[in-house]
């Protein structure tokens, strides 16, 4: 396929933000004394954070525990950027190189908030690659439903069958299934299922794959 567009996940995808995110809620209900599962955190990989909430609302039985809860989150979450922890994932410098080398569109979808993905992208210096970013402030649902890659894919204003979502989790495959377009899954915490590897165009271990497999179809 030729590729005009690419559209990046953000958290798992082009950072290894999931497991700063995992540590954090850790802290934050053992700082509660509140029960967490590895499940809680496993089956929301890709969503969004209402959809998160309306969870916890539920598991933790008051919306003042969540507040809390997400906002010892948010705090840690903070401080390890500060602290230097975010860390890229291996391959995205050479795959952004790669992109603007080859003139091929990018953006980002990520079901994190336009402030979070900002002060991620400062952090790791990559904020003036990507002038073009959908988040959870532009759209009505998150994943797995396809309005943030849609609305990517209609900013980028490639065809969907040239473009490209990479994604490591089953809700943002759903997504970008949802907006018709082709998804390769790069894996981050959870290992590919059976469904993830029938659906998804490809599955590779990294970036740099992502880089060649573009290549070697362009």
């Amino acid at each position: 396929m030729k590729v005009q567009g690419v559209i990046f996940d953000m958290d798992g995808l082009m950072f290894d933000s999931e497991k700063l995110y995992y540590q954090a809620n850790l802290a934050a209900a053992k700082q509660m004394k509140l029960d967490y599962s590895d499940d809680y955190y496993e089956r929301f990989i890709g969503a969004s954070d209402e959809d998160l909430m309306a969870f916890f609302r539920e598991a933790f039985g008051s919306e003042a525990q969540v507040q809390e809860f997400m906002r010892l989150t948010y705090q840690a979450i903070d401080q390890a950027i500060h602290q230097g922890r975010l860390e890229k994932k291996p391959g995205l410098d050479e795959l952004i190189a790669y992109l603007e080398q080859q003139q091929i569109s990018k953006a980002i979808a990520s079901s994190n908030f336009k402030t979070k993905i900002s002060d991620f992208l400062t952090a790791t210096q990559t904020a003036s690659h990507f002038p073009t970013i959908i988040s959870m402030d532009d759209v009505a649902k998150g994943k797995p439903a396809p309005d943030l890659f849609a609305a990517a894919r209609a900013a980028l204003g490639t065809p969907a069958a040239e473009t490209l979502v990479l994604e490591d989790s089953l809700n943002g495959l759903l997504a970008a299934q949802a907006a018709g377009i082709p998804c390769i899954i790069v894996p981050d915490l959870i290992k590919p299922t059976v469904q993830m590897q029938a659906q998804a165009l490809t599955i590779v271990p990294d970036l740099l794959a992502v880089r060649d497999f573009i290549r070697n179809n362009h």
